[in-house]
């Protein structure tokens, strides 16, 4: 990506019809089931966002439901105003992301400080690069306003460690993730070569700002340990990524790896032909065995743990249904990785006899 490649990336994000708005706790005013007032506009709100709403202002799930039976949807938008101007809470201000277009609330953010705007985000990242000598290789975003901004900046002396012979890893990539409410940075590692064809990233959190003050960003700019931190945790997902060659997936992981896609938007069907979780708990399930998740834990899949990530991460990078900039493609590469680097859930021993 050169200079003109991100400048025009950076319009687009910033040219998206969402707003951000930070407010208290008591200036969100219910009007009923799917609608909300601030200030004096109505919006629609999705009902993932509601429930995030509900959480923030200290509803439980239970809570909203007891009063949805008893009550009705009054109940429920009577409950979310009281808990919206009484209630107690550490955390007193959020960010609603609005559409702007469709006047809908797309998603609700708690923050610990104060907002950062999307526009400071892109000045700070350009800051960051130009000090520390890398170069923007990718600005992911989405779309409809949810997950936040993440730039993946390549270093202008690249370095390299071999993951296995004539596979090469970059190690010394760093991310910036913008949120409504802080910019993390991170470093990750990028194989370079791949069996399937796919680019496959590991990610990891380095330090994280929480406001737009000059003197945090400045802290966070002038980091002086950042080389510390580009082989973090290399030799875990090494080994890792070596024990799952050798490790059948569960039936359960199966499932864990089909949530991932349905969770970010894949439909059901297409989750069906890249991972065979439905087939497999079908089959184990003719056979006569239990299927309830403590079983399929222990049941072996026909894939490796290796082949299971793969399968992620090829979709992740090589689908067609979004665009190259969608952040949802990073977003099942960092999924995919949390799930090869947890434990096992069937367990693989050396034998020497």
């Amino acid at each position: 990506m050169d200079t003109n490649e991100f400048t025009t990336a950076k319009q687009e994000v910033l040219s998206l019809p969402i707003c951000y708005r930070e407010i208290g706790r008591n200036e969100i005013v219910s009007l009923d089931a799917t609608h909300y007032q601030v200030g004096n506009v109505a919006f629609e709100v999705q009902p993932r966002t509601a429930d995030k709403i509900d959480r923030f202002v200290g509803i439980s799930r239970g809570q909203s439901q007891v009063a949805l039976t008893s009550y009705g949807e009054p109940g429920v938008t009577n409950l979310r105003n009281f808990f919206g101007q009484a209630n107690d809470r550490s955390c007193n201000h959020i960010v609603l992301a609005a559409n702007t277009e469709k006047k809908q609330i797309v998603d609700a953010i708690p923050i610990r400080e104060r907002m950062i705007t999307p526009d400071a985000f892109f000045d700070f990242a350009e800051m960051f690069m130009d000090k520390h000598a890398f170069e923007p290789e990718s600005v992911e975003f989405n779309y409809s306003g949810q997950n936040g901004i993440s730039i993946r900046m390549k270093p202008i002396f690249e370095e390299f460690l071999d993951f296995t012979p004539d596979d090469p890893f970059l190690i010394n990539g760093l991310y910036l993730k913008w949120m409504p409410g802080e910019i993390s940075l991170g470093n990750y590692y990028k194989r370079l070569v791949c069996s399937n064809g796919s680019t496959q990233e590991s990610r990891h959190t380095i330090t994280k700002v929480f406001s737009p003050e000059p003197a945090k960003l400045g802290a966070l700019l002038d980091i002086s340990t950042i080389q510390s931190y580009l082989k973090l945790d290399f030799d875990k997902m090494y080994t890792g990524s070596r024990l799952a060659m050798r490790t059948t997936a569960s039936v359960h992981e199966l499932g864990i790896a089909a949530n991932i896609l349905t969770k970010h938007g894949v439909h059901p069907l297409q989750t069906k032909e890249i991972v065979p979780y439905e087939q497999a708990k079908e089959e184990y399930q003719q056979a006569g065995y239990p299927t309830d998740a403590a079983s399929l834990s222990q049941s072996k899949s026909r894939l490796t743990m290796w082949e299971v990530f793969n399968l992620l991460t090829y979709f992740a990078s090589h689908n067609q249904n979004w665009s190259q900039h969608d952040l949802r493609r990073t977003l099942i590469m960092e999924a995919s990785m949390s799930l090869l680097m947890r434990e096992r859930d069937i367990k693989e021993y050396y034998n020497i006899y």
